[in-house]
Order: C-alpha cells, then structure tokens, then sequence
C-alpha cells in the first residue's frame, strides 16, 4: 500500500485534481486517466488522512459489499426519494454494476455473490480492493499526496482552481473533483467537509443526517432479546397519528432498540417521536384469530403464536410478560381483550422512536450537495465550470446491499470522464 508519492512540483498545472481518496476518488481518477497505462495527463488525489481508502477498508464489516447483482435498471428505486432516479441514471448507466465486476476481474480481483445478491471479492477482504485500486493508480500515474487536508479552494482568474492545504501548499488545477464523502464514520476522515466547498462555490447544502443507521426505542424493553431477528417483516412508519410510509424487510432486535436491513433501508425518513408498527402476521383478522383459538382450546398460547407464525419463543415470551399474559395459559383461557392485545402484537406491533443512530452508527449520509445545481450527465456543478462532485458528497444515499458504493464508483466514472473531456 506504499505506491503514494508526493507531488513532484506544485507550481505546475494539474489536468484534474480530486479532494478524497475513497471509492469515488479513486474510479475518477481512473477514468480521467482513461483506466489506461498511456496516461500522460497530470492527476493527482488529496487525502487529508495519514492513509488513503480509510472507508473503503470498514466496507460491509471489512468484506466490502461492492454492489449488488442483478441488473442495473433495478438499482434507480434504491435510493429513497423517486425524483432522485432521473438523476441518477446517467452515472449508473454509464458505469454499471457488470462494468465495475468486469474491471476488477480483468485485474485479478474475483467476485463473488453472497446474502441475496450482495457482492463481494472473493476474498472477501476489502484491504484487497484497496490495494488494487492504488495499484491501478500507479499503473495509471495518478499520484496521491495523503497527509494534505484542503483548507480552501478558489477559482482565479484564469479559470483554473488554486487548492490550498493545511500544510502550507497551494495546487493549481484546470479541474476540480471533489469526492470527500459525508460525516458517516468520522474516524476514516469523513467530517462533513463538503459543506465548506458548497460555502466557498456557492452551492447549496441538503442539511446532513445519518443514514442507514439503527433505531433507540422509548421505553424498550426488549434488551434481553437482542440478537433476534425477524425475516421479510412488514414495517409502517406512523406520525402524528397517520401511517406515512410502508416497507418489507428483515428486522433485528438490539440492546436498545431496532436494527437489520429493514429498518436500516427506512432510517431515512425517521424521525423523534415517530412509531413503528412491526407486522408480525399481515392482515390477520379478529375473526380469523378467534376462530384459530376456538379450534386449539388445550393449546398453550405461548406455544401456538410460536408455530402458528414463526415468531421467536423467547420473543414472545417476552411481549406476553410484558402486556401481563403468561405464555401456559390455554387458548380456551384468552378473554376478549386479551385477545384484542394479542392480535395487535401480531399484526401492529407498536415501537416509539426515540432517536436515530448517530453518524458515528450510520452507514452513510443523507444530504450533501444540492442534486438540482449539478449536471447529472456529467457530475459538473452548473454554477461553476470546472467543478465536479462525486460520490457521498451529493445528496444521494441508498439502501443496503451495495448500492451506495456502486453510486460512488459510477459518480466519480462520469465525473472524471467529463473532467477531462
């Protein structure tokens, strides 16, 4: 991993400089240089940490969850947000998932699918992926200078770019990309410093908030279920009173509160305050449950809600215990409004959200860059010639599985493409 140099001469003119070595970072230096060992322009990658590629090592628990399988068309709902699609496409159509499989095999890097289309390097380590990249780099003669955290950066009057570091150097550059991610894990560098460059050229700033990130719970009560987890559950999201949204998917009970794709996928759109009904059994009815516990009198409740729905023993034992029910008592036994509490148990199960998992949890953010002020056919911001954005700096945010850093990868493709067009 010791293939970054220093730059040679920052008196000279740079063809393209990018702010961030992460995933975005290294494909549009890449791209700029035409993924091609007959590079001669000049490109260099700041990091302003000691290492690049800081977030790209943590990537899927340190497996690096590429992207997803499937194809491509599939990935333009998996960002939140439906008006984001129009502008994501151009990046992810440019660049797709089989492109970013293609370059990593053409350079000895085997993929492998895993949990439901996930996938992964074969090897399933992430320090792999690093080191391909900053090998292709150097292949490439893209240089990167870590250690130079950017302080400012201005356009003069020639229409070049005067980057300027916290060490001192200030960089000359025809074009600009910027790809220093969000404020997710603020121990690999990313701290929320594209909010300076939309200060310093003028863009406007979607507020940042976590993403991707689990659910404290008011009242929880459920700390000895942690680890439990529920496959394929119906979830809806209530707010004062009236249901906002619904979705599917795998739920898992934590120390504190709620966690897994499921809720993950949601956080999204999370706020205090709001409640979150869990559907154990969709769409079961009063009659239908009542009729279920006329035809099972000797059974034992605790017991029958366990089969009867695949809900964990301990689970249940718990919710029982909780709205004052012990989990031998025979159906014949459940009176009405024990019965009415049951089968809002099954089927609206309710949690208060207290809040949503720091950026220190979240996976990613959510905001950044304003989508309306870039050009999605190029990356290029539409207020400044020359400046691009790429990556978790825009305000784009998907689902788990990969698709955040496949946005990253196709994002810094097009922008450094157009970088050097």
């Amino acid at each position: 991993m010791e293939n970054f140099v220093n730059v040679r001469n920052e008196r000279e003119t740079l063809d393209v400089l990018i702010v961030g070595a992460g995933p975005a970072g290294f494909l549009a230096a890449m791209s700029a240089a035409g993924f091609s060992s007959e590079n001669s322009r000049k490109i260099l990658i700041l990091e302003k940490m000691p290492t690049p590629g800081r977030k790209l090592l943590i990537a899927g628990s340190g497996r690096c969850n590429l992207t997803h399988a499937g194809n491509i068309q599939d990935f333009f709902s998996r960002y939140g947000q439906k008006e984001k699609e129009r502008f994501l496409k151009p990046a992810l159509l440019n660049f797709t998932n089989l492109d970013l499989l293609q370059l990593l095999q053409k350079n000895g890097l085997p993929c492998v699918q895993l949990n439901d289309g996930k996938l992964f390097p074969k090897s399933e380590r992430s320090r792999d992926v690093l080191e391909l990249f900053l090998r292709l780099c150097a292949e490439f003669h893209v240089r990167i200078q870590c250690g130079e955290a950017v302080v400012s950066a201005e356009k003069s009057d020639d229409g070049s770019f005067l980057v300027r570091t916290e060490t001192g150097k200030t960089f000359r550059t025809r074009n600009l990309i910027v790809s220093v991610g969000g404020k997710s894990f603020p121990a690999t560098g990313s701290t929320g410093d594209g909010e300076r460059f939309a200060k310093q050229f003028g863009h406007t700033l979607v507020p940042l908030r976590p993403a991707l990130a689990p659910v404290t719970v008011s009242g929880y009560s459920f700390a000895s279920c942690a680890g439990i987890s529920f496959p394929d559950l119906s979830i809806s999201l209530w707010r004062d009173g009236r249901k906002i949204a619904q979705r599917t998917g795998d739920v898992l009970l934590t120390h504190r509160g709620l966690s897994g794709p499921g809720i993950l996928d949601f956080s999204r759109e999370f706020q205090r305050g709001d409640i979150l009904r869990l559907a154990f059994a969709p769409g079961l009815t009063d009659a239908q449950f009542t009729e279920m516990l006329q035809q099972n009198p000797q059974r034992e409740i605790g017991n029958l809600i366990r089969t009867a729905f695949g809900i964990s023993g301990r689970f249940v034992s718990a919710v029982l215990e909780q709205i004052g029910m012990s989990d031998s008592l025979k159906c014949w036994q459940i009176s009405k409004k024990m019965r009415k509490m049951l089968l809002t148990f099954l089927t609206e199960f309710p949690f208060e959200i207290q809040s949503v998992g720091s950026f220190r949890e979240a996976m990613v953010t959510a905001g950044g860059i304003a989508l309306s002020e870039i050009d999605r056919q190029t990356m290029e911001s539409r207020k400044v010639p020359g400046l691009f954005f790429a990556g978790e700096v825009l305000d784009v945010d998907g689902d788990t599985g990969g698709f955040n850093l496949q946005f990253a990868f196709s994002s810094g493709v097009l922008a450094g493409k157009n970088a050097v067009r």
